[in-house]
């Protein structure tokens, strides 16, 4: 019985240690996606598709370092999972397997699973025993290049193919988002959005919207990003035109998160899903829902990480995406407010002291 339980613990520990590398990975890139992103999308906003294509224009350098920018996302995805998973010696043989993700073509999924391959395997080669002497030899000699040979090599010879077939297929598939797919995945995106206000879930959902912007789709990342933004804006409208169904010290923070909401932040709405999450998270996924359908059924397209309402000018199809967001914040501050207000009418009300 003991051994099974160790084996279970031993299996969860595998699994935390994992999500800890992907969720590594995916925040280190999120600065160089918006980089990027945010430049090549300034560049078709001032000079126009067919400006920024003419070879030798301001316009087409500035797309093409914006997409060269972009271009470093799966080695630099897939080095920083290596080092969530086996910390600073699983940063080369990360990089050196994402190279080889990109080599073949595999993509933010190759770029996902070259980062867990060559994480894992520096983490194994540390577990050879060695004299202390020869640490130094270790880790600029040994670490580096057994483990970007051994990770570069089953990228390449055993996994890169099916991978880059998979690739492939997501490619194919986001080509085709139209019509009710389109709707359907909106849903799952903006539900999963609002879930847990960027934990798990929600970075999933981000994962996603990157993967797209790695292949050349902005429409789920745009439908994300108006997910994302309504929590915090929908619980300010609540507190302010209802606060009696509301703490004292949640009005104060109410009056703020908007903000947060403008600038695409989701964090800020985490109080007041912990503090009643059978009324609020509820409330935010309808929304969420709503909003990141009617972006993706309007043709919303966003190419740079950290939409928000300040990318609005760099989003393709601005007005639908705003109509989105704001579709989705009414919803969610409409049911919201209705759940509070089950919630004020059923709980006793203190009574008043009767005067003789």
């Amino acid at each position: 019985m003991a051994k099974i339980q160790r084996q279970g613990a031993k299996k969860q520990g595998t699994l935390e240690q994992m999500k800890k590398g992907l969720l590594t990975g995916i925040s280190y890139i999120i600065p160089l996606v918006v980089a990027g992103g945010m430049i090549m999308s300034l560049a078709l906003l001032i000079f126009g598709n067919e400006g920024a294509r003419v070879e030798g224009t301001v316009g087409n350098t500035l797309r093409t370092f914006g997409g060269s920018i972009l271009g470093l996302m799966v080695p630099l995805l897939s080095g920083y999972i290596a080092y969530g998973i086996s910390d600073k010696a699983g940063l080369i043989p990360g990089f050196a397997a994402g190279v080889a993700a990109n080599t073949i073509n595999s993509g933010f999924i190759g770029g996902i699973i070259s980062g867990f391959i060559a994480g894992y395997c520096v983490l194994y080669l540390k577990k050879i025993k060695y004299n202390e002497n020869f640490a130094g030899t270790m880790n600029i000699f040994v670490y580096p290049l057994f483990g970007s040979l051994i990770s570069g090599c089953i990228m390449f010879f055993l996994i890169g193919k099916p991978v880059a077939l998979l690739n492939k297929g997501l490619v194919s598939w986001l080509s085709t988002i139209q019509g009710a797919n389109g709707i359907i995945l909106g849903i799952i995106i903006g539900a999963m959005a609002c879930f847990d206000m960027g934990g798990a879930v929600n970075k999933a959902a981000y994962a996603f919207g990157l993967a797209a912007i790695q292949a050349g789709n902005g429409v789920p990342y745009a439908a994300f990003a108006a997910a994302k933004s309504l929590p915090g804006i929908a619980i300010t409208i609540s507190t302010l035109l209802f606060p009696k169904y509301y703490e004292k010290s949640e009005i104060e923070a109410g009056k703020s998160i908007w903000l947060l909401g403008c600038a695409g932040i989701t964090e800020g709405a985490i109080p007041f899903a912990i503090s009643d999450p059978f009324r609020v998270i509820p409330s935010m996924m309808v929304g969420g829902a709503v909003a990141a359908a009617i972006s993706i059924f309007g043709g919303s397209s966003l190419l740079s990480a950290g939409g928000s309402l300040l990318t609005v000018p760099v989003t393709k199809n601005p007005v639908n995406w705003l109509i989105a967001v704001i579709a989705g914040t009414i919803i969610s501050f409409v049911i919201l407010t209705i759940l509070k207000k089950i919630k004020y009418d059923k709980t006793p009300k203190p009574e008043k002291a009767v005067e003789n």
